[in-house]
């Protein structure tokens, strides 16, 4: 091949540059789309059902109902996420509320990835620098499924959870850091009830990378870790309810009806949380039978078992599968910080910087709308109507704004819904006692879909009233749900 056609390899200092641009690039249009997963929060009615357990417990309403007593609610998970979000109850307002939960949300994501791109352990006789381990984490948030930015799961803080406790067992010297690293694993289960696998893989790494006595050690940990946990929330938020809302009413809870329908619709996800781990982990076999890669190989084999039921359960979705996520960081941290010629090296820092820029940008263009102010208009709105009729209104599902106006805590929709697909529907005696006293009219949400059962509350005569994005169905008088 004479010299005029061979072929022209990028030298290291234009795939410095390049990696450098593209670097910013992706930066920038990360932090736009961030952003706007902020100011989205507050538009998604599920982030004000789930925030509404924390600001009812601060205000002293027990939020663990029995089954025929309390406030049902669509919270039907650990204590927790309740117990995270405790400083959105500090806000005056529920717009301030909800934007303390959007920040505090975001920070689940973020600040865990962090940890874990930036201390997860280098590969013996790696490169450790700090650009791989940025690109680690850029690559990271531009894989991250969107549904952890701008809705409060439960899920969240349990993969919180599991990514801080690997990275303290990975990184642990002593019997502190594998207390800590078994604490805060099993703290995953008391989020989420299908986290089991998270402190699962934990014993079994110890057990392949030191011995199964070890392991037993560590699943003693996990056991008293759990039992701390339990006796805490059953004298914070007693066992009748923990055990009503935790086990009786999900267990009650079927399959999808339409199974074939349900992973059609999630078959894209799947390919990405399933799919893809496991080819990289058949192709690169090798390397994850060593310590630092078998931890979250084996994190994402003990949990996707759970997580794939939990997605075929009726309202599952794709949040209850953790593997991906509780994958995704380690690997790629250890990915960036192995050794390798500098050609090869930064070939690999120009490939992730352009496959994060172009994720992002694909995100960010195929946003319909891309919303960069917070979206707390409707709530001045909503908190206006709920000041004219004070114990008179109720907002099936948004709960925070007659929080806030009448410091009572009102059944949410989604909740009676549950019940009533568990089988498990409330009796008209206890609808009456967690509706508003004086119920005149039912505020609905124009640009959300609702289960219908709190239309069916109402008698045949009403009149409607729409105020702005908002619905009163006026003339109301409670009935007993369907």
């Amino acid at each position: 091949m004479s010299p005029s056609t061979a072929p022209v390899r990028p030298t290291v200092s234009a795939l410095r540059l390049g990696t450098w641009c593209a670097f910013a690039l992706a930066a920038g249009l990360l932090a736009i789309w961030l952003w706007s997963r902020y100011c989205r929060f507050p538009s998604v009615p599920w982030n004000d059902m789930r925030l509404a357990p924390t600001i009812a417990l601060a205000q002293g309403w027990p939020v663990y109902p029995t089954a025929h007593d309390g406030t049902v609610s669509t919270w039907m998970y650990g204590p927790l996420p309740v117990l995270f979000f405790w400083p959105a109850s500090w806000a005056s307002t529920a717009a301030d509320a909800i934007m303390i939960a959007a920040g505090m949300n975001m920070a689940l994501t973020l600040v865990p990835i962090a940890l874990v791109c930036f201390a997860w352990p280098a590969a013996d006789h790696g490169t450790d620098t700090w650009l791989g381990r940025a690109l680690a984490f850029l690559l990271c948030l531009a894989v991250w499924p969107e549904l952890h930015y701008s809705v409060l799961f439960s899920d969240n803080l349990a993969v919180a959870c599991g990514l801080v406790g690997n990275l303290l067992l990975v990184r642990a010297r002593g019997q502190t850091g594998l207390w800590l690293a078994a604490l805060i694993a099993t703290a995953a289960v008391a989020c989420k009830q299908i986290c089991l696998g998270i402190p699962l893989a934990q014993v079994i790494w110890l057990g392949v990378t030191i011995g199964p006595r070890e392991a037993l050690r560590h699943a003693g940990r996990c056991v008293v870790a759990g039992t701390v946990i339990a006796v805490a929330a059953i004298a914070i938020f007693g066992a009748p309810g923990l055990w009503h809302t935790l086990v009786a009413v999900p267990g009650r809870l079927g399959w999808a009806p339409d199974v074939a329908q349900r992973l059609r619709a999630v078959a894209p996800e799947l390919l990405l949380h399933a799919g893809l781990p496991a080819f990289v982990m058949v192709a690169g076999r090798r390397a994850f039978s060593q310590p630092r890669l078998l931890l979250p190989a084996l994190a994402w084999i003990c949990t996707l078992p759970l997580g794939l039921a939990g997605m075929m359960k009726v309202g599952g979705w794709t949040n209850s599968i953790h593997s991906f996520v509780l994958w995704t960081p380690a690997v790629l941290a250890t990915l960036f910080t192995t050794s390798a010629p500098d050609t090869r090296r930064w070939t690999a820092y120009f490939t992730a910087a352009i496959a994060a820029a172009a994720l992002t940008c694909g995100r960010v263009l195929h946003e319909s709308d891309l919303t960069l102010r917070p979206q707390t208009s409707e709530y001045h709105v909503a908190a206006q109507l709920a000041a004219r009729q004070h114990h008179a209104v109720w907002f099936p599902v948004h709960p925070l704004v007659t929080l806030y106006s009448d410091h009572r805590y009102y059944h949410d929709e989604d909740g009676m819904y549950a019940r009533f697909k568990a089988g498990m529907p409330i009796s008209p005696a206890h609808a009456a006692t967690q509706l508003p006293p004086g119920l005149r009219a039912i505020v609905f949400r124009n640009d959300w879909s609702d289960w219908g059962i709190a239309r069916r509350m109402m008698p045949a005569q009403t009149q409607d009233t729409v105020i702005g994005n908002w619905t009163l169905r006026i003339g109301v008088a409670a009935a007993a749900p369907p």
